[in-house]
């Protein structure tokens, strides 16, 4: 992998020389970044990006060059989130979101009020000239018209990436992480000011805000400054869950606390597994738009269930997902690590899952309980091949392509998905299939062209055997995913 990064850096340098000698214009071609979409909340969703690697890497060489610079702007004193070095991924948040209660409470003690806070659809709301003007000032990064700043060409590369688009930040990037936490830091600094000498006490986790006051006053002016300085940035905040509210606050819902106490695991507690998945489903109708049995299945997952409790809850497991497919990963950890009990009871269900979801066009759904099929061997029906074709979703593509090859899955026809085996598929929102699905020979494009060896780019990923799809993963199956 070294060595690939090594060729990847020689093959952009040129590019970002040239592109300093013009304004930090990148000359390359325009790029769309994959999209999937992924559930957030009871029927709501939001849309998960995989920016294509060129512009990417350009924008991952800016960061790394500016790391220094970056840390120092990308944090403040009531920051959570501040993006560090991490062994699982490229950055991960200062703080685990686990520990977000228990600073909330060392930081309200001597307060009485609480305000509640987000900002409003914050990574597709950012304007990306707000990244300079958050870094350096707007009268700075507007008279900074070489884009010698690396304010202003991480808002270049940022474009770059997604169709030279100025609304929005990709989800999912950890380029994105870092960029929403110096956008996020600065509004904090900004606040600090607006609200002296009323001290900043409290927290934020990306957009969410907690923050403590000693009178109803000084909480509402709070309120107000917020508002204030999400407009300096041209954001919005979440009027629907903005509160003020008395301390002590309730940190957690009664669900979580009255689940949390429940042990699962011994051949003792197997019988009672029904019962827990019972207080889960009247929890279900109280609070609609949590994932409880995600929860739960988090649970099963942390402890040691025995072999008389696993076939207990499996069933029940089965029988949850179709009402929250937000667990199918941490599903698909289960069956891993204790096998399948009722072959015919997961395969009824993941077929009803692909095919309920394929005509919504749910891709996350849909790649899920097929990787899920995968993994653990299960021949789907027809009526799954028949459904899935449909869906125009590079992730669903794969898994399916992977099954089928695999004689899991029988597709009738790809011809969505051959269409976009073109070179100018490469640049395109699905660049991933183009790739992925040419290098493993599950399509091909036209007779006598060498999709990928005709991209200078793509042949470099093609030399290091770079893949995007990992046919022997565990549990999540994309990089990032």
């Amino acid at each position: 992998m070294h060595a690939a990064v090594a060729d990847i850096t020689t093959h952009i340098g040129p590019i970002i020389a040239d592109a300093s000698n013009h304004n930090f214009r990148l000359r390359i071609a325009r790029n769309r970044p994959v999209q999937h979409s992924v559930p957030k909340r009871k029927h709501l969703r939001r849309v998960l990006t995989i920016p294509n690697p060129l512009p990417y890497a350009i924008l991952c060489k800016v960061v790394a060059d500016n790391w220094t610079d970056i840390q120092a702007a990308a944090g403040s004193t009531i920051s959570l989130s501040t993006p560090v070095r991490s062994d699982e991924r490229a950055v991960e948040a200062l703080f685990d979101r686990s520990e977000e209660v228990l600073i909330r409470a060392r930081r309200s003690v001597g307060s009485r009020f609480l305000v509640k806070t987000d900002l409003l659809r914050y990574y597709p709301s950012v304007y990306t000239h707000s990244i300079p003007w958050a870094v350096h000032g707007k009268v700075a990064a507007r008279a900074d018209t070489q884009n010698t700043l690396y304010g202003n060409r991480l808002d270049v590369c940022v474009r770059e990436s997604q169709d030279k688009q100025t609304g929005g930040i990709p989800i999912g990037p950890d380029t994105s992480f870092i960029i929403g936490e110096l956008i996020g830091s600065r509004l904090d600094r900004l606040l600090e000011e607006r609200l002296a000498p009323t001290p900043l006490k409290g927290t934020r986790f990306i957009d969410d805000y907690h923050l403590y006051f000693s009178s109803r006053g000084d909480a509402e002016r709070a309120i107000a400054a917020i508002h204030g300085v999400a407009r300096e940035f041209e954001l919005e905040i979440n009027d629907v869950k903005t509160e003020l509210c008395e301390v002590p606050e309730i940190f957690e819902p009664e669900w979580k606390t009255h689940l949390r106490s429940i042990q699962v695991g011994s051949s003792e507690n197997a019988r009672s597994m029904h019962s827990l998945f019972d207080y889960a489903a009247e929890f279900v109708q109280k609070f609609p738009s949590d994932s409880i049995y995600t929860y739960l299945a988090k649970k099963m997952l942390d402890g040691e269930v025995s072999i008389e409790t696993w076939a207990e809850s499996e069933p029940l497991l089965l029988r949850a997902v179709l009402a929250e497919p937000s667990m199918l990963p941490v599903l698909v950890r289960l069956f891993e690590i204790h096998g399948v009990v009722d072959l015919d009871g997961l395969r009824d269900t993941i077929e009803t899952l692909c095919v309920y979801h394929a005509q919504l066009g749910q891709g996350y759904e849909v790649a899920w309980a097929l990787w899920l099929a995968r993994n653990t061997g299960t021949t789907l029906g027809d009526r799954v091949g028949e459904a899935v074709v449909s869906v125009d979703d590079d992730l669903v593509a794969l898994v399916a392509l992977d099954m089928q090859d695999q004689g899991l899955l029988n597709l009738p026809n790809t011809d969505l998905w051959n269409s976009y085996m073109t070179q100018a598929h490469l640049t395109s929102e699905h660049w991933l299939l183009c790739y992925e699905a040419s290098e493993r020979s599950w399509l091909t494009g036209q007779t006598g062209i060498d999709l990928i060896g005709s991209n200078e780019f793509f042949s470099i990923l093609r030399a290091h055997t770079v893949r995007f799809y990992d046919t022997q993963a565990h549990g999540a199956v994309f990089a990032g995913y």
